[in-house]
């Protein structure tokens, strides 16, 4: 190579060099800019705000593994890799929750778990703030397109003399977990009647997905609805059945 074709060579390099390294700039300050939580000041509306999220992400947290096993808190379940899946049949005997059981594990989930998203005001103290706060009180209500999850949080936040008071907070998850969950009972009902049955016709009058395979001695149904996004993603419930 003549020493104009390395000249050329070099400055090609070196303007690509440039380029990528303005580009991985750009998406730095990019999706920095883009994550960065607003600014908590000392109003009602920035407070709210603050542990509304803290709901909804602990709300979607609970959603997620009440969906991934079946159920929240594992009774009689099938050994996955990752997790438990919940047996809603075994043998010919119906292990199906109650919608009101996953209501209150839902309700239980969010008492016990809010606080690790709210660091225990950690970002108020840390402005000055005096906190005063009480316990959760946590209702979920599981609708045919939704779930409301109402929180009671009795909070008391007081700076320079001024104090806000709040009470209670809610948040909406638009997980349509009322129809998954009929179409889960379906399912194991229709299998205590026929063992080992998949009837794809009864199951494609839901527009949801469904994937069917076996695992070890028991089968999985896996249940994913694109209608139902829980971070930017379809929400999946999975149940198992055993024949015994």
């Amino acid at each position: 190579m003549d020493k104009k074709a390395q000249i050329a060579f070099m400055i090609i390099a070196a303007v690509f060099i440039a380029i990528v390294a303005a580009l991985v700039i750009y998406a730095a300050n990019h999706f920095r800019n883009k994550n960065s939580a607003e600014p908590l000041v000392f109003e009602k509306t920035s407070i709210e705000n603050y542990i509304s999220s803290c709901i909804k992400k602990t709300a979607e947290d609970g959603l997620r593994l009440l969906g991934r096993q079946g159920i929240i808190v594992l009774d009689s379940y099938l050994q996955a890799p990752n997790s438990g899946v919940e047996y809603y049949l075994y043998g010919n005997q119906s292990r199906v929750p109650s919608i009101g059981k996953l209501q209150s594990q839902l309700s239980d989930y969010m008492n016990l778990n809010i606080n690790d998203c709210l660091r225990d005001f950690e970002d108020f103290q840390s402005q000055g703030w005096d906190v005063e706060k009480g316990s959760a009180n946590s209702n979920a209500q599981i609708n045919q397109n939704d779930v409301l999850f109402e929180v009671e949080l009795p909070l008391k936040v007081a700076s320079q003399g001024s104090q806000l008071n709040f009470e209670r907070f809610s948040s909406l998850v638009n997980v349509r977990l009322k129809y998954i969950y009929d179409l889960a009972v379906k399912i194991a009902d229709l299998n205590s009647k026929i063992p080992a049955s998949v009837d794809r016709t009864d199951l494609s009058s839901y527009d949801i997905n469904v994937t069917v395979f076996p695992y070890k001695d028991s089968i999985v149904y896996d249940i994913r609805d694109s209608k139902s996004l829980v971070m930017s993603k379809p929400y999946a419930f999975r149940l198992a059945l055993n024949f015994g």
